[in-house]
């Protein structure tokens, strides 16, 4: 009898701490979204004769890939990090000077593969950071490949992935991620 009262003591305090716990959490989702107000737009640009695509945020660099290497500005694809925010991954970007290709990819094995290749190379001042699930209002990145002219290519558009599949030679590879929508209030 006399263990009866510490007993009930320690579940309520165990109670409560529990609850407590479960307060502190209740905001949080696997849907926490990353604050907009720290995107930045993400360019894609191509050298149309070499199936060549690259991305990127920095408008400097993009107005100097396009000055010197030919490139010119095709689309803003949508939004994308340049910090870790809630719910996001890294988005690696990879360059292949041999294959005149660039390609991004949130998974770390491929990463590590491609560059163990010795075909490609890392950038990581290109950077971002991106969703993997649909959350927050992302909208699916699209990642296509074209074996004969060893290219790969991204977008979010829908028609544009079907017309890259039925005219341009490019085979589905998936979804690469999720970025938000160019336009995103901010």
């Amino acid at each position: 009898m006399k263990h009866i009262l510490p007993a009930i003591l320690l579940s309520m305090v165990v109670g409560l701490a529990a609850a407590m716990n479960d307060l502190q959490t209740a905001g949080r989702s696997a849907e926490t979204c990353g604050d907009p107000d720290d995107t930045l737009a993400w360019y894609r640009v191509n050298v149309p004769s070499l199936f060549a695509y690259a991305y990127g945020t920095d408008p400097a660099w993009i107005s100097s890939i396009i000055l010197n290497d030919g490139y010119i500005l095709q689309t803003v694809m949508g939004r994308v990090f340049l910090t870790h925010e809630e719910s996001t991954v890294p988005c690696y970007f990879l360059s292949s000077d041999v294959l005149a290709d660039n390609f991004v990819t949130i998974n770390a094995t491929e990463r590590d593969a491609a560059i163990a290749s010795g075909q490609y190379f890392l950038l990581p001042t290109l950077q971002t950071y991106i969703y993997p699930t649909e959350i927050c209002g992302s909208i699916p990145m699209y990642r296509l490949y074209n074996s004969a002219k060893t290219s790969n290519f991204f977008t979010t558009s829908e028609s544009e992935r079907l017309s890259a599949i039925s005219t341009s030679g490019y085979a589905d590879l998936g979804i690469a991620g999720y970025i938000l929508p160019d336009g995103v209030a901010c």
